[in-house]
This record gives C-alpha cells, structure tokens and sequence, in this order.
C-alpha cells in the first residue's frame, strides 16, 4: 500500500522531477507533484509524493525530515487526509485555533482587555489605525 508525504520548505527552484529524484533515495516513488501558484506559475514552496510502500515512505520521513535542500531544512511528514486537513481549516475560520495555531482565531478576552486598559491609561492606541473624521487616517 502507498504513502503520501507531505513534502515542505522546498526550494522554489525545485520541480517534479527533481522532488521524485530526491526521494528516490528513500525508496520507489510513485509520483511526485510541487504545488504551483496559479496566478504566478511559480512554486508554493511545497509539495507532496506517493511512495510505492509504507516502509519507503517511514524512510523518506527519517531520512529527509530536517535535512537541508539547497541551504533549507526540508519538512518532510505522512500527509494528512485531505477530509482532515479540511476540517482543521474549517475550524481555525470559525475561531477556533487548532493546537500549534498559536494567534489563530480571535483576540481572547484578556488581549482586548489589556490593549483597552492601556489605551485608556495612556490615551493612545499607538499605532492603532483610525479611520474617523476626528481622527488622524493611517496611510
């Protein structure tokens, strides 16, 4: 049974073929496909490949996890079922942060109150971006 990796922090310059040659190391590959931005045609940086068996699959993740590709340290990890990942991004837009999400969501209730009480105090927000006739407008 095959594998999907999720293959992370590639160099952009890096394509298909190159990502299968790589991975090759750790065992057959399936296929290998670098995520490409639609509007620019260039790399997102990121990737994802099949491996033929899940023992080449554990090697590719020990091997590469952390290994440097052109001066960046590759991420390299069994890739999430796409129902899973859609979940945790349906989550994190209704506000509530996944774990490792750190600043995700909504301000919580003492950031406010603290950033409140600070303006208060001081009569400042600065930098806080006002948009009123009274006030001074943000580039």
């Amino acid at each position: 049974m095959s594998k999907k990796l999720f293959v992370g922090n590639l160099p952009f310059e890096v394509n298909d073929a190159d990502l299968s040659t790589v991975l090759a190391v750790a065992g057959t590959v399936a296929s290998a496909k670098i995520v490409i931005n639609k509007k620019t045609g260039r790399s997102k940086g990121y990737g994802f490949v099949e491996m033929e068996t899940e023992e080449a699959a554990a090697e590719a993740v020990k091997k590469f996890e952390g290994a440097t590709l052109n001066e960046r340290a590759l991420t390299v990890q069994l890739a999430t079922p796409k129902q899973e990942a859609d979940e945790k991004a349906e989550a994190k837009a209704e506000g509530n942060p996944q774990a490792g999400d750190i600043g995700a969501g909504t301000p919580s209730e003492p950031a406010i109150a603290d950033f409140t009480a600070h303006t208060e105090k001081t009569g400042s927000s600065e930098g806080a971006q006002t948009n009123s006739s009274e006030g001074t407008s943000a580039n």
